[in-house]
């Protein structure tokens, strides 16, 4: 489930790509860099427990910056971090055991990171390709990204949201305890929110 986490957060770091829903550059997403509003993001994610329910969890430390260049969509970037301790399931002896070396390894492996090679446009989507590392492994990913919405205001200046979502399985990360009880696919969803 940590490993689902840390994808999220890429996904979360992947909006640098500032298009509209319809592949069209926004007008208040001028080229440059953004950074993660932490406080409006959330990095979600949902794996079944003994294949009968959805037990759901997210991380509460994570970073990120995202260039965007609308011209030339191949010379955006976005490059993330997630702080694998703040995993959070609601419940601390789940949330010590996740990051035990049963599962995350935090002492070994504190952080998830997601750093992108390409950028491209996919139909309505943005398409955002990059290497993700958890756990020691790092391998290549692509998450889909689409716009919910962008504003300019003289208080709270330039933002764009994004959400994203993608399944991942665990155990192409070297995450393979319990699971015969936990699924091997996680679900991971990425509400993010970009500011100057």
């Amino acid at each position: 489930m940590l490993r689902t986490t840390l994808f999220v957060l890429t996904l979360a770091c992947a909006p640098l790509l500032l298009l509209s829903n319809r592949g069209e550059a926004l007008a208040v997403t001028p080229a440059g860099a953004w950074k993660i509003d932490t406080v409006h993001s959330t990095v979600l994610f949902k794996v079944k427990h003994l294949n009968t329910s959805w037990a759901y969890g997210r991380f509460n430390s994570f970073s990120g910056e995202v260039v965007h260049d609308a011209a030339e969509l191949a010379k955006s970037s976005v490059r993330c971090e997630i702080d694998v301790s703040s995993i959070d399931t609601a419940n601390k002896d789940r949330d010590g055991h996740l990051t035990s070396p049963d599962f995350f390894s935090a002492r070994e492996f504190p952080k998830l990171t997601f750093t992108s090679n390409k950028v491209e446009a996919r139909g309505d989507k943005l398409a955002v390709s990059g290497d993700f590392e958890m756990h020691g492994v790092k391998k290549p990913i692509t998450l889909l990204v689409e716009t919910t919405g962008n504003s300019k205001t003289e208080r709270f200046g330039e933002r764009v949201g994004f959400h994203a979502t993608t399944t991942l399985k665990r155990s192409d990360f070297g995450m393979k305890t319990m699971l015969e009880g936990i699924g091997d696919e996680v679900e991971i969803t990425l509400s993010l929110e970009l500011t100057r």
